[in-house]
């Protein structure tokens, strides 16, 4: 029962993460941009960040901020 109960607060925990992270990228595309993530990313895209994001040693605001300066040069 221990091992499924840490599981789940694993599980729980990366999902706090993950709506944080989207979050603080919308917060900064709509900062910078004056329109939301959904714009610029697809929800398949946004998932991916957030996968290269947790193998980085950067804080969330940072990982934003490079994100957007990234797609905003894209287009």
């Amino acid at each position: 029962m221990v091992d499924s109960m840490s599981t789940f607060n694993n599980s729980n925990e990366i999902n706090i993460i993950r709506s944080i992270f989207i979050e603080t990228l919308n917060d900064e595309f709509n900062s910078k941009t004056g329109v939301g993530i959904y714009v610029y990313l697809a929800p398949m895209d946004i998932n991916q960040l957030f996968k290269d994001y947790l193998h980085q040693n950067r804080t969330i605001r940072f990982f934003a901020e490079r994100c957007v300066k990234k797609y905003i040069t894209l287009s």
